[in-house]
C-alpha cells in the first residue's frame, strides 16, 4: 500500500493576547486528503468511523448460504443479504472515492469450502449508484481479513448520506467479524474529510482545533488512545488531563459551495515534555515507530503535527505589568503537518 507525505506550514503573524479569542472571517485552515475506515456497526444499521474502545469485543454477523441441499452435494446457490449500513449526514459537501472494502470473515462448516461472492452496492442517499462483484480469496477454513475492490466516486452535499449494502454468495455460512479495532470491517473513504484550524503549545497546555466531516466522540477517541501527545524520550502526555470542547462557528468558501462548520478542541493541561507532537487517528496507531513499539497496530497515525512552543516575552518568571506568567504570543506556532493520505 502507498503512503505520502504532505508537508506543510502555516504561521499567522499576529499579537496574540493569551486571554484573547479572535476568529477571522475566513480562517487559516489545512484540508488534507485522508483515508478513513467506515465501520460496520453492531447495530447492523450504522456505517461511521467511530470506533469502539479496544477492549471492547467484536460484533459477529452472518453470510447466509441459500442452496439446493442433496445427499451428497449441494447446488443452485443463491446470494442472500447480509444488511445495509448506512451513514450520518456530511456536515459539508465534498468528493469522496471508495477504493475498497475490507471483511473479515470465516467458515462455518468443516464439509465444505465457501468458495464465495460478494456484491457491493453503494447507495448514495435513496438512490443506488454502484454495484460489484468481488471473488473470496480464502476457501474459509480460516479468520482472514480480505479487501476487496468498490471502486467508486460520491459527491456528497451538505447532509446527504451514503450506504454500503452488503449480499454474500457460497457453499456454506460465514461469520463476519466486525465492529472492533482488530476486526475492523468496513469501507475505505478517501477525501479531505477535516479541516484543521491550527495548534497552540502555551506553558504547559496544548491545544487542537477542527472540524469533521463526520463527526466522532473524542472523548471516546481520547481514552482509546487514538490521539496523542508524545514527546522526546518516549513522553506522552495524560489523556485524562485533556478536555474536548465545541470551538468556534467557521464559514468557508468552497467550489461546491459553502462550508458552515463548528469546531472541536481539544486541550491537554499540565504537559511537561519537550519536542512535541500531535498524533491523530480513529483507531489505534504506531505511536513510537523509532523503536518499535506500536499502539496495538504498526500503522502510522493517519495525521501527525510537530508543534513549536510559543515564547513567553520576559521567560517563564518574568510578566508583563509585574504578573507572573502572563505570556504575549509574538505568532501562533507554525505547524509541521505531515497526513498520510492512505491507510494500510
Amino acid at each position: 500500500m502507498r503512503k505520502f507525505s504532505l508537508g506543510l506550514a502555516f504561521a499567522i503573524s499576529a499579537l496574540v493576547l493569551v486571554s484573547m479569542n479572535v476568529n477571522a472571517a475566513e480562517p487559516e485552515y489545512e484540508n488534507p486528503e485522508l483515508e478513513l475506515k467506515f465501520n460496520l456497526k453492531e447495530d447492523k444499521e450504522s456505517l461511521t468511523p467511530q470506533n469502539k474502545l479496544p477492549s471492547e469485543p467484536e460484533a459477529k454477523s452472518i453470510g447466509r448460504a441459500q442452496y439446493d441441499q442433496y445427499p451428497l452435494f449441494r447446488n443452485n446457490r443463491e446470494p442472500t443479504q447480509v444488511g445495509t449500513w448506512t451513514s450520518e449526514p456530511v456536515e459539508f459537501g465534498l468528493t469522496i472515492s471508495l477504493p475498497t472494502m475490507d471483511i473479515w470473515w470465516q467458515g462455518k462448516d468443516p464439509d465444505y469450502e465457501a468458495d464465495c461472492e460478494w456484491t457491493f452496492y453503494i447507495h448514495q442517499n435513496d438512490q443506488q449508484v454502484s454495484e460489484n462483484t468481488e471473488t473470496c480469496s480464502s476457501n474459509g477454513d480460516d479468520l482472514v481479513r480480505e479487501t476487496y475492490n468498490v471502486g467508486t466516486t460520491l459527491e456528497l452535499a451538505t447532509g446527504d448520506t451514503f450506504a454500503i449494502e452488503l449480499w454474500y454468495e457460497g457453499w456454506e455460512d460465514v461469520d463476519i467479524y466486525h465492529d472492533n479495532v482488530t476486526y475492523d470491517t468496513g469501507i475505505n473513504a478517501r477525501g479531505n474529510h477535516i479541516f484543521f484550524f491550527g495548534a497552540m503549545w502555551i506553558g504547559s497546555q496544548v491545544n487542537v482545533e477542527f472540524a469533521e466531516a463526520w463527526p466522532t466522540n473524542w472523548d471516546t477517541n481520547l481514552d482509546g488512545g487514538f490521539v496523542m501527545l508524545m514527546g522526546d524520550d518516549g513522553y506522552m502526555a495524560d489523556n485524562k488531563k485533556a478536555d474536548v470542547n465545541e470551538g468556534s462557528k467557521y464559514s468557508i468558501a468552497l467550489t461546491n459551495g459553502t462550508a458552515d462548520l463548528i469546531s472541536t478542541v481539544i486541550t491537554w493541561n499540565e504537559v511537561t515534555g519537550n519536542g512535541i507532537s500531535l498524533m491523530m487517528d480513529y483507531t489505534t496507531f504506531d505511536h513510537m515507530p523509532s523503536n518499535g513499539s506500536a499502539n496495538g497496530t504498526g500503522n502510522q497515525a493517519i495525521v501527525t503535527v510537530n508543534l513549536i512552543k510559543a515564547k513567553q516575552l520576559l521567560g517563564d518568571e518574568g510578566g508583563i505589568l509585574g504578573l507572573p506568567g502572563f505570556e504575549i504570543i509574538l505568532a501562533v506556532p507554525a505547524l509541521a503537518f505531515v497526513a498520510r493520505r492512505l491507510r494500510n
